[in-house]
């Protein structure tokens, strides 16, 4: 099964304001080598909130597979150069992209990279409906619908999204994110 994450992060949401100051967050989310390379870091708000993303999309992609491992972002290691992510045996491939206030974090298995892209929320939709948009306006919109079928267990209930055209499930694996002003998707090559 090809493995696929994203995740985004607003640096301007007055929630994440001073974190990157916090010591006892970036204990919990920061494994060893990071310390280091977030200490060295010339915008310690963004190599921090680089790494989360990171991990957030990491985890999204790991977590594809049945039983989901429970969550631990220092579990999930990001090299020094943010171009993977290791987890325990497991490595995939990452690439960070900061436009403006908008982190957006993709991770991947195998050689192709994925399509994916981050945008603002439009004042008059939900966060998810904006994650959806971007994907399906990506795919050629016409006659897709993304869902996120039950999964009992899940701390949601639901699994990860699928894309259908026409009820039928695509070979494509996709993840969506969103927050604050900005959602994001990367979906596998179709």
């Amino acid at each position: 099964m090809r493995r696929v994450g994203d995740d985004v992060v607003d640096l301007d949401e007055p929630a994440i304001a001073a974190s990157h100051l916090s010591a006892r967050f970036v204990a919990r989310v920061c494994a060893e080598p990071e310390l280091e390379a977030l200490a060295a870091a010339a915008d310690r708000k963004r190599r921090l909130w680089s790494l989360f993303a990171a991990k957030e999309a990491a985890y999204k992609a790991v977590a594809r597979g049945e039983p989901a491992p429970p969550f631990a972002h220092r579990r999930f290691v990001v090299s020094g150069d943010l171009e993977s992510v290791r987890y325990g045996e497991q490595s995939l491939s990452l690439r960070v992209s900061i436009d403006g206030a908008c982190v957006h974090a993709v991770v991947w298995s195998g050689a192709l990279q994925p399509i994916a892209e981050a945008g603002r929320v439009h004042p008059l939709e939900t966060p998810g409906a904006a994650a959806r948009r971007l994907l399906e306006s990506c795919l050629g919109g016409d006659g897709l619908e993304v869902v996120r079928p039950a999964r009992p267990g899940s701390w949601d209930g639901f699994g990860p999204p699928v894309v259908l055209r026409a009820g039928r499930p695509l070979d494509i694996t996709v993840s969506l994110s969103h927050d604050g002003r900005f959602a994001g998707f990367a979906a596998s090559s179709p």
